[in-house]
């Protein structure tokens, strides 16, 4: 039995189906039950991180855990120290973490550090482990949607640098190969697409995939922070993410060929991606 934490999220909604397809029963794990829409053929269970009393609960008769927290920075990291401990105490074999190349590359923002403090408390539960180190999703594109569908347009901060988008759906194959299959034991792997874009370039293949004009705008710092925070962000998600663009900004557009190795095929690309998408980005 896997169990799924983030079954719901970008990446697990991909992978639980995944796994079941490979064979593998599992546990799925969401707040709401009935609000979550999940694979019917997983074991759809309720629980909440934030409540270590749920955690054994949760891992019993588990083998494998896929280990995703909504936490960040230091909250996500207690949190899946806490996982990882549960796990151990509960006889589970194998940990497979979620977390993101600026590990790899030794970044000091935040959100890296929190994910650098929990991949060391993975290593240290006592299963055996396999880390994800993942760059930038190609779903944070969906962040251009509201401005798209009102002035067909996409807004970014200046000097946004080049990335090698990665699909969710290469990184669940990934993490269902590696809790399905062995030999990746003890291993790190750094999951990218296989080309590095532009932010001009990615809304040119996004405007072609839904069939009309956008403008790419670059704005001022400040100006971008005040948009995000017109979405609601909180003023700490915003600082976070220029935090982490500024550490990233030299390594986003460095591509890993670990996509293609693992799954003998080439990574999606991000003109897949928008063709796939492109009816979300009309009103």
């Amino acid at each position: 039995m896997i169990l799924v934490l983030g079954a719901t999220g970008k990446v697990g909604r991909a992978l639980v189906p995944a796994l079941l397809d490979a064979g593998a029963g599992v546990r799925a794990l969401t707040r709401d039950p009935a609000k979550a829409r999940i694979d019917p053929r997983a074991e759809v269970v309720a629980g909440d991180l934030g409540v270590t009393e749920d955690l054994p609960r949760l891992v019993d008769g588990v083998d494998k855990v896929f280990v995703l927290t909504s936490g960040h920075g230091r909250s996500g990291a207690a949190q899946e120290a806490a996982v990882a401990a549960a796990a151990a105490s509960a006889g589970v074999t194998h940990l497979v973490k979620l977390s993101t190349t600026g590990v790899h590359f030794g970044q000091q923002d935040p959100i890296t550090a929190g994910h650098a403090e929990a991949e060391q408390a993975i290593r240290d539960a006592g299963p055996a482990w396999t880390i994800l180190q993942p760059g930038t999703f190609m779903d944070n594109r969906f962040a251009w949607r509201r401005s798209i569908i009102t002035d067909n347009a996409v807004y970014v901060p200046e000097g946004d640098p080049s990335s090698a988008l990665v699909h969710t759906r290469d990184i669940a194959a990934v993490a269902a190969l590696t809790l399905t299959t062995s030999g990746h034991e003890g291993q790190t792997y750094q999951l990218t697409g296989g080309e590095a874009l532009t932010t001009e370039e990615q809304v040119a293949i996004l405007s072609e995939a839904i069939g009309r004009p956008l403008k790419f705008v670059e704005e001022p710092e400040p100006e971008a922070r005040e948009r995000m925070l017109g979405f609601g962000w909180p003023q700490s998600a915003v600082d976070g993410v220029f935090d982490l663009k500024r550490e990233s900004a030299d390594n986003e557009s460095i591509v890993f060929d670990t996509v293609q190795r693992l799954l003998d095929r080439p990574a999606l690309t991000f003109a897949d991606w928008a063709r796939e998408y492109a009816k979300n980005f009309s009103a």
